[in-house]
């Protein structure tokens, strides 16, 4: 492991995480054998809009109850299982992390899900899968920590069955550098990768894939951001959140997506690329 992605395994290993979501859940008196999706997604739908994002992203995906869906950069496994609860597909998750992959396999477990909801933990730029493997790709949000995007996006496509399309949630870059830092995917520029919309396209059409879908959300991610305001003195934290897999800066690095997205320093691309059929 180089030492760029030791460090973006760092950032993204909280310790004992499991256990703290657990210990939020019996705060807010739930009752562990009746777990649901939506009593977890304030934590673990770690993107922008969160699972409003991921049910429109479903929609789009099209993917149906015969697939088998591989997500890179899954996190703790919360959009993952929203894809296979709503679609009925049986999706495999692949992260970096081994706390992410360790606490997305025991809430995998604690919905009951686990025989259709998979996780490995592992490198998207060295994918432990046969060529041709998968119906379809999930990825939300991978990019910008991954400084060799034509690896990343080349392991995609070779896992990809012909005919089978990726959708891809992005944060790209914008107009303006460099972006305002602590952001919620890196605490400074070091295990930041951001090219701007066109890049990433041209990226992945130099990879092989077709561009079928290609929508810019920008506008609507900055309208998910329009209130935060700038912290002042302690965070107050709620009981469940994603500062638990962020870091208690949450609320920092939050205002500071709000200003990358209103001074045009990052944009959000959703899209759907597709492998050519034989």
């Amino acid at each position: 492991m180089n030492s760029d992605i030791k460090h973006i395994h760092s950032y993204y290993s909280p310790n004992d995480l499991y256990n703290r979501i657990i210990e939020g859940l019996n705060k807010l008196g739930k009752d562990l054998s009746k777990i649901t999706l939506d009593d977890l997604h304030p934590v673990d739908e770690f993107h922008i809009r969160g699972d409003t994002a991921t049910k429109e992203l479903i929609e789009l995906s099209g993917f149906t109850s015969n697939l088998h869906i591989l997500d890179v950069g899954c996190g703790i496994g919360g959009s993952t299982r929203r894809l296979s609860h709503e679609t009925g597909c049986r999706v495999t998750g692949i992260d970096l992390s081994d706390e992410y992959i360790d606490t997305a396999v025991r809430l995998t477990t604690l919905l009951n899900m686990q025989e259709r909801v998979k996780f490995h933990a592992g490198s998207a730029l060295a994918l432990p899968f046969d060529d041709n493997w998968f119906d379809g790709i999930w990825s939300l949000q991978m990019n910008m920590n991954v400084d060799d995007k034509l690896s990343w996006l080349g392991e995609t496509y070779r896992v990809l069955k012909p005919g089978g399309h990726a959708v891809l949630y992005e944060v790209c870059g914008n107009k303006n550098t460099p972006p305002h830092f602590p952001v919620p995917w890196a605490q400074d520029s070091s295990m930041s990768f951001l090219v701007p919309p066109q890049a990433f396209r041209d990226l992945l059409t130099s990879t092989g894939f077709e561009i079928d879908v290609w929508n810019d959300k920008t506008d609507l991610a900055m309208k998910a951001f329009a209130k935060v305001e700038k912290p002042v003195g302690e965070p107050n934290l709620p009981i469940l959140g994603v500062y638990m897999l962020a870091g208690n800066d949450i609320s920092t690095k939050a205002y500071n997506l709000r200003r990358n997205l209103e001074e045009e320093r990052v944009s959000l691309i959703e899209t759907v690329a597709v492998k050519p059929g034989l």
